[in-house]
């Protein structure tokens, strides 16, 4: 099940109903103290009301009510439940979707003790006539009594099926069910079934906080570090019982001969005493595994930065341990509060990189938090969320142009300064795109298939690193204020021919702005590569990942420094081989050149 929507009321700043549209990349924008890490403990509440747990002090300060109230709101729920060996439903038969047709749970925390235990609810689109709203929540014999009593055939129905029983009696009204959204309650009768069987689809939820501890002896650390030494000793039962077996015979050999000799000197309490073995010998406690550097240096000794990145690495090979372990394949929701703390720049683009990697994974959703410009310039637009809080109330603002400025002087975000000579702009995702266009335009003038380059028109490249993120759409707004034109350059990211992926779908819309926007017939530009840069021992296809395979033929070259490294060498006639295609008409193209033509004529 997919996550789409939170819902909070009454908890801790968000004392009115505040709602969180939930996308598979979310981005919390805020300053401290706002309600960014408040959203994430309220998730860890519902889902798992352990690592944070719901106490009496939750209650917004400012509420008339005693009842902290946290939805969530679902998409991708099964097809169908199994309530007992007997039955299966589904919840749109049995009316417990809301009017979006989505499953909508609800649970309340009566405040009147510390720490109060939820009541779950599922909000719908329910019956609320008398004799059919408390359908879920009749014993068998009371259905079959409800159904007499209201003319049901008894022969439209499975007597030993509550489901069948309930869908017999809807079907068969003849009067208004006066259906309304309303809560039904999941804590008896068949209510009840049906929702135990629907906790186990819901998604897994996995909070990293800011805060937490990391040297090598925390138990974030040790537990999944103990299961892999658990899952080592798997398999090896036969030889840990034949050790167990000789240690035993022979620890009671010697304390039998301890027992004789004490009966020498006291017959009495010799006689009193037996040796026995108290319990099995846990081998699993005899070993401690922990990780060092090759500097034989602990994680306890290393910087503060590093050991939060293992940490929080640790923290998601442990979240997919129990994913993977789960036989019904649920999805998972990451949540990371405040990624960047101790890391370097560097690895917050990385950071950022492999979160939006992994919410592109099909069961898997990424929440996160921030207030450094570093990250959230880099966050695709349509993830950002604003928090604010104004006279204590925090209030959530999702995607548009006033939020997107809201978050640019929130997090103190300014475009790179443009030259006052520039005469336009061109948007790439990144720095490798410079060395690409500044190589590929020397080749091409050289070789007179264009009179100028970028530099010498004026025309300037930014990167970006996404053209659909809040640092393009700064760069944007600072190039439409200056009344400068601009074009767009991206990658395709395809992994096949014809795919449609984010860019593509990206330079469409732009292109129908008529913005003049461009991506790659292949991949990425390392897909442009020449085999024989390497001696033909790289394979280098349109859709291959090219930068994985040159790392296999020289790993002392960073995936980011390919281009720097091997493009540099590529002649007129290795472009031109790479470049060429030909269209469905049979017509031949050059495409490159012919993009780069276009890129020069923006002017």
């Amino acid at each position: 099940m997919k996550l789409k929507q939170l819902r909070l009321k009454n908890f801790r700043g968000y004392k009115d109903n505040t709602y969180l549209e939930v996308s598979d990349l979310t981005a919390l924008i805020g300053k401290n103290d706002a309600g960014k890490s408040t959203i994430l403990e309220a998730l860890e509440i519902f889902f798992n009301n352990k690592l944070i747990v719901c106490e009496r002090e939750d209650l917004s300060v400012k509420s008339t009510s005693d009842s902290i109230e946290i939805s969530c709101v679902f998409s991708d729920f099964p097809d169908s439940l199994i309530i007992d060996s007997a039955s299966s439903t589904t919840l749109e038969k049995e009316n417990l979707l809301n009017q979006d047709g989505l499953l909508e749970i609800r649970k309340v925390f009566k405040c009147s003790t510390a720490k109060p235990k939820p009541q779950t609810f599922i909000s719908c689109v329910h019956p609320s006539a008398n004799k059919f709203n408390d359908l879920l929540l009749l014993k068998q014999a009371d259905l079959k009594k409800r159904a007499t009593e209201l003319g049901v055939d008894e022969s439209t129905y499975d007597k030993r099926n509550n489901s069948s029983i309930r869908q017999a009696i809807l079907e068969q009204s003849s009067i208004d069910l006066e259906k309304k959204i309303q809560d039904i309650p999941v804590d008896s009768q068949d209510a009840k079934k049906l929702y135990s069987s629907l906790e186990t689809f819901l998604p897994v939820f996995a909070l990293f906080q800011s805060d937490r501890s990391s040297s090598d002896s925390d138990k974030e650390i040790t537990d999944p570090m103990s299961i892999a030494i658990s899952q080592a000793l798997q398999g090896l039962e036969k030889e840990m019982n034949k050790i167990k077996l000789e240690v035993q015979a022979k620890a009671t050999e010697t304390a039998s001969r301890t027992l004789k000799k004490l009966k020498e000197m006291n017959s009495e309490l010799a006689e009193s005493l037996t040796p026995e073995f108290k319990s099995d010998p846990k081998f699993d406690s005899l070993f401690k595994l922990t990780i060092k550097s090759d500097d034989d240096i602990s994680i306890n000794k290393r910087g503060s930065g590093v050991r939060r990145l293992i940490l929080l690495n640790f923290f998601r090979a442990e979240a997919e341990r129990k994913l993977s372990e789960n036989e019904r394949n649920n999805d998972i929701i990451y949540a990371f509060e405040e990624p960047e703390t101790s890391q370097h720049p560097s690895h917050q683009k990385l950071l950022i990189e492999s979160f939006i990697e992994l919410s592109n994974k099909d069961n898997c959703q990424v929440l996160l938090t921030t207030h450094t410009p570093a990250l959230g310039e880099l966050l695709p637009l349509e993830s950002l969320r604003l928090i604010e809080k104004n006279n204590g109330i925090a209030s959530i603002h999702k995607e548009d142009e006033a939020t997107y400025d809201k978050i640019k002087d929130t997090l103190g975000i300014l475009s790179e300064q443009i030259p006052n000579t520039a005469k336009a702009i061109i948007l790439v995702e990144g720095k490798t795109d410079l060395i690409f266009f500044e190589h590929l335009c020397k080749i091409l003038k050289d070789n007179h298939q264009i009179s100028s380059t970028f530099l010498e028109k004026n025309i300037v490249l930014t990167p970006t690193g996404g053209c659909d993120n809040l640092k393009a759409w700064v760069t944007r707004q600072v190039v439409n204020n200056l009344g400068l034109p601009f074009a767009i350059f991206l990658d395709s990211d395809r992994m096949s021919d014809g795919e449609e992926t984010k860019n593509t779908r990206l330079v469409s819309l732009n292109q129908s702005h008529g913005v003049k926007a461009f991506h790659t017939r292949k991949r990425e530009a390392e897909n442009y590569l020449h085999p024989d840069l390497f001696n033909g021992e790289v394979e280098i296809e349109d859709f291959n990942d090219v930068k994985e395979e040159v790392y296999k033929f020289n790993n002392k070259v960073r995936r980011n420094k390919i281009l720097e490294k091997y493009w540099v060498q590529m002649n007129f006639g290795q472009i031109r081989e790479r470049e060429i295609f030909i269209d469905e008409s049979g017509n031949q193209h050059f495409e490159l050149t012919e993009i780069v033509r276009e890129l020069l004529d923006i002017i």
